[in-house]
């Protein structure tokens, strides 16, 4: 069976900026996760060696990766959960 590529990542100067920054800042773990894996797959870096220094499963590298590939920095903030918000019990 033949080996899957990696998608290719190249960033701007910009974006290289804006990760770095974001990595930087530590606001919590996702976040820097999601900055290191770009920057890291930026540099070349395969999924395998991404996911074993961040020890972190493969399928998360994956799914980073293709979701910046595909959008950018905006692909990298946490989407809201779809559904019905949670509510509250003082909240009456």
């Amino acid at each position: 069976m033949p080996r899957r590529v990696s998608v290719p990542i190249e960033i701007t100067a910009e974006e290289r900026r804006k990760l770095a920054k974001l990595r930087a800042q530590h606001r919590g773990r996702l976040s820097w996760v999601r900055a290191e894996i770009v920057l890291r797959a930026a540099e070349g870096q395969p999924n395998y060696a991404i996911a074993k220094q961040l020890e972190i499963s493969r399928n998360t590298v994956k799914h980073w990766r293709f979701r910046f590939a595909r959008e950018r920095l905006a692909g990298l903030k946490t989407r809201p959960i779809p559904g019905r918000p949670k509510r509250l019990a003082n909240a009456r």
